[in-house]
């Protein structure tokens, strides 16, 4: 795997520097150049940006005053932001992933199985943690009690992890050790043998035969035929809590704020919480629900449910037909629509309050995508097949999204438009100077070009055209330019010559 991220990493150098030697070239300097899907370069002179696209959406360049951007989709994908000091890479996204801000770095394999940490302390020591998940488990802090190394199950020691502020092991499941606060949980053969000792708590375990710890005051809880018999008591935040179960018969929960009885498990439950101001009844979960109080809800899985907890509200009509749900957060309401789970989505965000969120997305599975966010840019796409179930997905976008966008519209919130139809084989683009329209599918076909001064039309690259602007006329016949003043054509037609 080494080897083929290195190779990737010497593909990536050789495109970009292609692409740099093309951008570069003085006969594009004048224009951008296009190829349709096979090459193009687009410049913006008022956003100080270019953008270059070859071989479809297969290789992309972008570069603007604060950021460059470079990928070879779906194999690697690069963003350099030299204003906020960021580099970031993914490799066959998301297999391997490298992100560094400033000073801090990080590297994640296979979604984290392999991950790498380096952070820059004030001090100037840099603290490296490494995984390798589930065997080998190391960390060097600045603060010598917080290194640690593990190897997976042969020998270690791991802190601040999986819930819990220390784990030691050996030869595991022979011996584990876990420590939170100052409570020290030891198991042999886990999770049959075990004893707890540590900040006033003893306790001992045989599972699932019997078990029991406690702490006086704090904590008294046990089993019996583990999970038939369960008993639990513990004072928490100075509150006392309560469980009891003899599975499947009966389970009881009650504090200060929750009381929870449960009868055959799931044919009846009963809850009611002080806190919210409710009381629910389950018969059976999940299938019929009725709520009262603060908040209603009435629900018969899966023909209705309608739920109203303040401004909030949700519901469903013949799940998974139909969905909807209504928030109203601090300075918008949100309002979405679902069919057939991912299948068709609105959402919807209205402002409550002057200079409040105003957006909107709509997808059609796998047909399109339309978005206008907050600040007013809107796009719309062909075909959306991975955004409308993982949205605002950055990784998504720019590694894969291209590969199936066969038509693309974009319009930003100060004017400019950009329109493309499988991969610049159609591309119009429009702004407060100029417009253009280009239909070139390799070879070009038809372009025109309108701005200020002027207007130009060619036929297949120049072969027949006209141009015009505020000095002159020129015509093309066979790529050969003719050029007419404005004056030469005044005076033929009789005008006033000076």
């Amino acid at each position: 795997m080494l080897k083929i991220l290195i190779r990737s990493l010497g593909v990536l150098f050789i495109c970009k520097f292609f692409l740099l030697v093309l951008s570069a070239n003085p006969s594009f300097g004048e224009e951008d150049f296009g190829l349709g899907p096979l090459f193009n370069i687009d410049r913006d002179k008022t956003q100080d940006s270019q953008e270059i696209d070859a071989l479809g959406p297969f290789i992309t360049s972008k570069k603007d005053k604060n950021s460059s951007e470079f990928g070879f989709r779906p194999f690697f994908y690069m963003v350099e932001d030299w204003e906020r000091d960021s580099t970031e890479f993914d490799f066959l996204y998301p297999i391997a992933t490298y992100d560094r801000r400033e000073e801090d770095r990080r590297f994640q394999f296979l979604i984290y199985l392999l991950s790498y940490e380096s952070n820059m302390k004030p001090s100037g020591f840099r603290e490296r943690e490494f995984t390798l998940f589930p065997l080998v488990f190391t960390k060097r802090a600045e603060e010598k009690e917080k290194s640690y190394f593990a190897l997976f199950p042969i020998y270690g020691r791991i802190q601040d992890k999986f819930l819990r502020d220390e784990i030691n092991f050996f030869l595991f499941p022979l011996f584990l050790q876990t420590k939170k606060g100052e409570a020290t949980n030891y198991s042999f053969l886990w999770p049959i043998f075990g004893y707890y000792t540590g900040g006033g708590q003893e306790g001992f375990r045989l599972w699932p035969l019997f078990g029991y710890r406690k702490k006086e005051g704090v904590l008294d809880e046990k089993f019996a035929l583990w999970p038939i018999y369960l008993s639990r008591q513990i004072t928490l935040h100075g509150k006392d809590i309560r469980f009891f179960s003899i599975f499947p018969l009966y389970s009881g929960f009650d504090s200060p704020d929750r009381t929870r009885d449960t009868y055959l498990w799931p044919l009846f439950n009963r809850l009611v919480d002080r806190r919210k101001g409710i009381e629910r009844w389950d018969v059976p979960w999940p299938i019929i629900n009725f709520t009262r109080g603060k908040k209603r809800e009435d629900r018969v899985f899966p023909f209705y449910a309608s739920e109203v907890d303040g401004k909030d509200e949700e519901g469903f009509f013949l799940w998974p037909l139909y969905r909807y749900n209504k928030n109203t957060l601090e300075d918008h309401r949100r309002t979405r629509k679902k069919i057939l789970l991912f299948l068709y989505s609105d959402m919807k965000e209205e402002p409550i309050i002057e200079g409040g969120r105003n957006a909107r997305r709509i997808d059609l599975w796998p047909l399109f995508s339309y978005k206008r966010d907050a600040e007013g840019n809107r796009s719309f796409h062909l075909l959306s097949i991975l955004e409308p179930f993982l949205s605002n997905n950055e990784g998504i976008e720019r590694n894969y999204s291209s590969l199936w966008r066969l038509f693309e519209w974009k319009k930003y919130k100060d004017g400019r438009s950009v329109s493309s139809f499988l991969w610049n084989s159609f591309r119009k683009k429009t702004d407060k100077e100029k417009t253009e329209v280009e239909i070139k599918p390799i070879i070009p076909i038809f372009s025109y070009k309108e701005w200020r001064e002027g207007s130009k039309v060619y036929l297949f690259g120049g072969l027949f055209g006209y141009k015009t602007d505020s000095n002159k006329k020129t015509y093309k016949f066979l790529f050969i330019p003719i050029n007419v003043s404005f004056k030469d054509t005044l005076d033929a037609r009789g005008g006033e010559k000076r």
